[in-house]
């Protein structure tokens, strides 16, 4: 018999299948439970809620049992959620069933000679379920005695009411394990000194510095007193195994009940936890006040306020000692230098994104009733928290104990509700702490906070409290109104900026609440409704001894097949089409958040659904989801399709309802969050050791994004058997107000009518880019903190910023490439950047330069003038910004710095030349006053303001002086690395050559512990491939894989072959895509203008360029049809021509008119298939071992191995299309569809 330590017990998933079908079949084997007759491949289709398997550790393809566990029995008699009340009513139950607390054990198939694993696979479902307290098992009439004897030892049997020993004993029972006879016993003590080995033991595998800071006996000495310090307050408490395997103290937890409940209330945000003290409304109590600040978050369109304006200090722009008076010129001059330079601090200064207000804070405590004369009852006497200042489990204990130590604690204060963990900054998270801390709420620090510790609080009702669903009467009407509304009321104060958020608020609310209370009125006077109304309440007697504390409303979902088109998701799982459902709304107090797998998977049974999603409008006024952090995020899909479809259809927007005024959302085509929880246990997924991102560039988004759906694989492994939750150590170091502009919804462009087709809402970007903050977001799992780096203490592995704050971290990672700029910070002046000096690197540069442009135009100056220098495709895409937002083309002028003539070797899709001589020609039709070859050489600013007056250049070859008058000037200038960035890591001794950051070939810096990636580096050694201008999600899954992030290995090479994608609007209502593959080999390679470019015209202009092995490594197209989607063109770039159906011999031939509508025929759609690059790899191993089996025999590669490749090829495709036949909405034609 195997010892119990080598079992190995886990969630079994669909690749088990055909383990599980080898332990069916075996003849050694018993069982209980009903055995499904189905083919082994229909296992998984029915709900079960945990599956597991068991293996010895040395023998993980050998299975020695698989069991099945649900919140319902597999009996399809009665509805999946009245079983317990059906068993309270038919059996002699002296135990309270519930849907909460009950599981029932449905089937169990082991090996004979390994009974044991019966109670570890018991163990294993109530330590993964802390709310189940009862498993029930069914047992049949005609059951056999020998299946049920290992089950009756562990619990109790249990007869029907008509039971009769003589006269009608041939009936089901039914036995019941109860948790609290069959888990092991803790023992919980106070620690003495004669622990201390132990206990030094344990805190050495996670926080070895403790010893090496205190010594080898600071417990010891603590519990003496010899230590200096006091235990009066404090509690140190240990647990002890009580098995025969003692291993002596098992964990250990510190607590005191010595808090500064005046110092949290005013550093933290705790009303809604009632400041941690007790207060009875009818009991004596006193009264304190404290002045504390409180903040909202900053609104973007406080930024239109003409009054804020008005209320700057004008700065004289003239010369000192000037005697001629101010002419209109200078007054207009000076007014727009005072807005640009407000516009300038108001979205760059981090204060002005939180309302920062002073507030009086009056706080009421207890006292009691009569109180010594001569004795102060103050606040801290009314304190009910209490503090755990340490905690450590024994790395043999499984993480589940922290519930049954968190348990333990408020055991240990019963007079006391609250218990606080203060983390302080830099401390590295323990495996143990993580583990507890996710059934603790994180505390908001207030603006005025001097306290840098986080602090998180659990409250003992959460713990404690028995939960249930009821179904909505009209008496809990009254609190469902309330349950809403409470916590949600804003008082409004005359004259505070916050007065449009307020009405703003009270007004999404107000249609919130409209539609709740026509919800309820369906649903109460409406038998046919489609809606579910549960009301969760405390408790599980009944309606009236319980109290609410939340509600969720459910209805069918039936919008699957749309948002399949825009979101990842398993498409084979059809057997779910109906058991879907759409989660509209969900208010739970923050008490009980932890228990949100047990809470929906409960909601969702009674409502007959198996699967629920949730749409989260961005746009929109969102129905509240208290749990939506709790759901698993949705991805949208990484490359946007071509559907074939009418994206417009009926079929595309969500389902409305007759008597509910639910938005219109259209789940093909619009932007919204979409969430889903699957009813399986939830699972947090992320990196173990901190790490710390400075910058936000294209790279650094693609790379969060993978962080956040690591556990995303073609096969949904994880997906099938976990609701996967992010939980991520990650910190982002960005600028003030870059991260706010990139989510910002309420930007509102006074001359686009479309969001598509305004340059303040688009990007140059990928899909796969433009996604992480259209369509996800990222600042619910990724911690941004905004500031200025100053410096990087190598040594000690920490950032410092501007305000003196300290972000450590384990590994550092520099994603802060920037695409235009001057090397120096202010391009020829020895101050900051002028207030009219602009370039465009992130939505908040477009956001600055359009409320720029704004004042510019509403300005009366005399001559105005925009300039424009640098020459790229985003140059012409900001001129027709310009023009298209009420500025003149007489008022531009476009500078083009001087180009070198020199061959072009790398792929670059963000320049064209040939395009932009075309360009050129445009603007200047336009009446754009246009330099060429005119170089930068200074600013001339006014001597008593940061403004610029004049811009000097110098004409290439002439020398001569350029001197052109500038109130506004826009920069295109390459530029990748920030100068401030640069002097840091210059201080920081990191390695730099050219302007560029030093990396290897894993991308890692001079310092072992810092890696870099982007456009800004430069390999340390000659490097035969490209490796700029490179895809950022191929770039961000390199950088997962060499930094083990990731699930799966995705990176089997060096060199890079993901296709690079710009897109931008041109003037005269033109749109360019430009993509391309970087280079592979950079040796022996003619340039570019030497490959063979193929072009199509038919009102729209389309390029493919070919290498010379025939392989697309650009394909360029213009367009006035601004609204077409173009991205799905980035799915052929990269493949050859054979593959892309003969391109090249059809476009020579003349069969290709439009490359357009070529790459939009029916028979791209198995490229555009998820499972493509699959068959792509299969195709690829296939002719490598014909080469290697051809090979080995001595045979020439004649055109008999291409005849048999091509055979194989055929047949892998045939395959491929079988299997996803039902995918494809065109339908290929197979050989079977005809008869022979």
């Amino acid at each position: 018999m195997a010892e119990l330590e080598e079992y190995v017990i886990r969630t079994a998933s669909v690749f088990d299948l055909e383990l599980i079908g080898v332990l069916f079949i075996n003849d050694y084997t018993n069982h209980f439970g009903e055995k499904s007759d189905a083919p082994i491949s229909q296992l998984f289709i029915e709900y079960q809620t945990h599956r597991f398997v068991v293996y010895e550790e040395k023998s993980p393809k050998l299975l020695l049992a698989y069991c099945e566990f649900c919140i319902y029995p597999n009996i399809p008699v009665l509805s999946n959620d009245f079983w317990p009340q059906w068993l309270k009513c038919r059996f002699c139950i002296d135990v309270p069933l519930s849907l909460m607390n009950t599981m029932f054990f449905n089937y169990y198939i082991y090996i004979r000679e390994h009974v044991e694993i019966l109670k570890q696979v018991v163990l294993e479902v109530f330590y993964r379920e802390h709310k189940i307290n009862y498993l029930v098992i069914v047992r049949p009439p005609n059951y056999s005695a020998k299946e049920y004897d290992l089950l009756e030892d562990f619990g109790k049997i249990y007869y029907p009411n008509t039971f009769d020993m003589y006269a009608c004993k041939n009936l089901p029972t039914i036995i019941v394990i109860s948790r609290n006879d069959f888990m092991p016993v803790i023992n919980f003590r106070k620690a003495l000194p004669e622990d201390n080995d132990d206990v030094i033991e344990m805190i050495d595998v996670e926080e070895p510095h403790m010893r090496k800071q205190y010594g080898d006996y600071y417990i010891a000495e603590i519990l003496l007193g010899t230590s200096g310090g006091t235990m009066e307050n404090d509690k140190i408490i240990v647990t002890e195994d009580s098995g025969p395997a003692a291993i002596g103290s098992t964990g250990m937890m510190w607590l005191t009940d010595d808090t500064d409940i005046e110092g949290l209330i005013k550093n933290f945000d705790l009303e809604s936890l009632g400041n941690l003290v007790s207060y009875t409304p009818d009991a004596p109590h006193a009264t304190v006040q404290f002045e504390v600040y409180t903040a909202d978050q900053r609104q973007y369109f406080n930024l239109k306020k003409k009054t804020y304006f008005e209320k700057r200090e004008m700065v004289l722009l003239h010369k000192k000692g000037s005697p001629e008076e101010q002419d209109r010129q200078y007054l207009n001059t000076r007014e727009l230098y005072t807005k640009f330079n407000f516009i300038h601090y108001e979205l760059h200064n981090s204060s002005n994104y939180l309302d920062k207000r002073l507030k009086t804070l009056r706080v009421s405590y207890d006292v009691p009733a009569r109180l010594p004369k001569f004795k102060k009852y103050t606040l801290k006497n009314a304190s009910r928290a209490f503090v755990l200042k340490n905690f450590i489990l024994h790395p043999s204990l499984r993480l589940e104990y922290t519930y049954y130590y968190l348990c333990a604690m408020f055991s240990a204060y019963p007079d006391r509700d609250y218990c606080l963990v203060p983390i302080p900054p830099g401390a590295k998270y323990s495996v143990s702490l993580w583990a507890l801390l996710k059934y603790f709420i994180r505390v908001q620090h207030r603006p005025s906070c001097n306290v840098s510790d986080d602090v998180f609080v659990a409250h003992r009702s959460s713990i404690y409290t028995e939960l249930s669903v009821f179904p909505l009467v009209k008496e809990d009407l009254d609190d469902v109104y309330s349950l809403f509304t409470s916590g949600s009321r804003i008082k409004a104060e005359p004259g505070d900026r916050r007065s449009f958020r307020q009405s703003h608020g009270r007004m999404k609310k107000s249609i919130q609440l409209k539609i709740i209370k026509q919800i309820c009125f369906d649903v109460l006077y409406n038998q046919m409704s489609e809606f579910k109304f549960w009301v969760i309440r405390c408790g599980h007697t009944n309606r009236d001894n319980t109290t609410a504390v939340g509600f969720a409303i459910l209805r069918p979902f039936s919008d699957y097949e749309a948002v399949y088109k825009q979101f990842l998701l398993p498409h084979d799982e059809g057997f779910l089409t109906f058991e879907r459902g759409e989660l509209v709304m969900l208010c739970l107090h923050p008490y009980f958040h932890m228990w949100s797998d047990e809470l929906l998977r409960t909601v969702a049974v009674r409502s007959g659904f198996r699967d629920i999603f949730y749409f989260q409008e961005i746009k929109g006024d969102a129905m509240t989801n208290d749990l939506a952090n709790k759901m698993m995020p949705v991805e949208p899909r990484r490359m946007r399709r071509n559907w074939f479809i009418d994206t417009r259809a009926k079929e595309c927007y969500r389902r409305a309802s007759d008597l509910v005024d639910l938005s219109k959302i259209n789940c093909v085509m619009d932007e919204f969050y979409l969430f889903r929880h699957n009813l399986f246990p939830s699972k947090y997924m992320g990196n173990k050791n901190s790490l710390v991102i400075i910058g936000f560039s294209d790279i650094c988004k693609a790379f969060l994004r993978l962080m956040v759906f690591s556990w995303n694989t073609p096969d949904y492994k994880y997906v099938s058997v976990s609701n996967c939750l992010p939980l991520l150590d990650v910190t982002v170091i960005v600028n003030h107000g870059e991260v706010e502009a990139e989510y910002d919804q309420s930007v509102q462009c006074e001359y686009c009518l479309s969001r598509n087709e305004c340059y303040l809402h688009t990007a140059n970007t990928c899909p796969f880019v433009m996604d992480t903050t259209q369509r996800l977001d990222m600042r619910n799992y990724i911690n941004f903190v905004p500031g200025e780096v100053e410096t990087i203490m190598r040594k000690e592995k920490y950032i410092t910023l501007e305000n003196y704050c300290r972000v450590f971290y384990d590994k550092l990672l520099l994603l802060c490439d920037t695409k235009f700029g001057f090397p120096s910070q202010s391009g020829g002046t020895s101050t900051d950047l002028p207030e009219n000096y602009m370039t465009i690197n992130n939505r908040l540069d477009k956001i600055e330069l359009y409320h720029k442009l704004m004042e510019f135009n509403k300005t009366k100056l005399q001559d105005k003038c925009i300039i424009v220098y640098g020459h790229n495709l985003a140059v012409y895409e900001c001129i027709d910004f310009l023009l298209r937002h009420g500025c003149f083309s007489s008022e531009i002028v476009f500078v083009e710095p001087h180009k070198m003539v020199q061959p072009e070797y790398i792929n670059n899709p963000t320049c064209d030349i040939n395009l932009e001589d075309i360009l050129m020609d445009i603007v200047i039709d336009l009446g754009v006053t246009v330099h060429e070859s005119a170089n930068f050489e200074k600013f001339h600013c006014y001597p008593t303001a940061n403004f610029i007056e004049k811009v000097e250049f110098k004409r290439f070859p002439s020398q001569s002086q350029l001197l052109v008058p500038c109130n506004l000037f826009i920069n295109f200038s390459e530029n990748f690395l920030p100068t401030a960035i640069q002097r840091v890591l210059q201080d920081s001794k990191v390695m730099l050559h050219n302007r560029r950051i030093v990396i290897d070939e894993d991308y890692r810096t001079s310092d072992d512990s810092i890696y870099a990636a982007g456009n800004c580096v430069v390999h340390l050694w000659n490097s035969f491939h490209q490796y700029i201008y490179t895809s950022e999600r191929e770039m961000a899954q390199k950088l997962m894989d060499i930094l083990k992030l990731g699930k799966d290995m995705s990176t089997k090479e060096k060199k890079f072959s993901k296709p690079l994608l710009f897109h931008a609007q041109l003037p005269e209502n033109h749109k360019i895509i430009k993509i391309t593959i970087p280079k592979r080999y950079l040796l022996a390679t003619l340039p570019n203008e030497y490959s063979h470019f193929m072009c199509t015209y038919d009102g729209d202009f389309c390029r493919v360029r070919l290498n010379r092995k025939l392989f697309v490594e650009e394909i360029v197209c213009v367009t006035r049809k601004i609204s077409q989607p173009l991205f799905f063109l980035e799915y052929f770039c990269g493949r050859h021509v054979t593959l892309l159906n003969n391109m090249h011999n059809r476009w020579k031939e003349g069969l290709i008119k439009s490359f357009i509508n070529f790459f939009q025929e029916p028979w791209t759609e198995y490229i555009m298939h998820d499972r493509f690059d699959e068959l792509q790899g299969k195709n690829h191993d296939t002719l490598k071992s014909l080469h290697q089996h051809i090979s080995s025999r001595g045979l020439g590669m004649n055109s008999d191995f291409f005849e048999a490749g091509k055979h194989f090829l055929e047949a892998n495709l045939l395959k491929f299309l079988r299997e996803y036949r039902e995918e494809f909405v065109n339908q290929f034609a197979l050989p079977e569809d005809w008869p022979s």
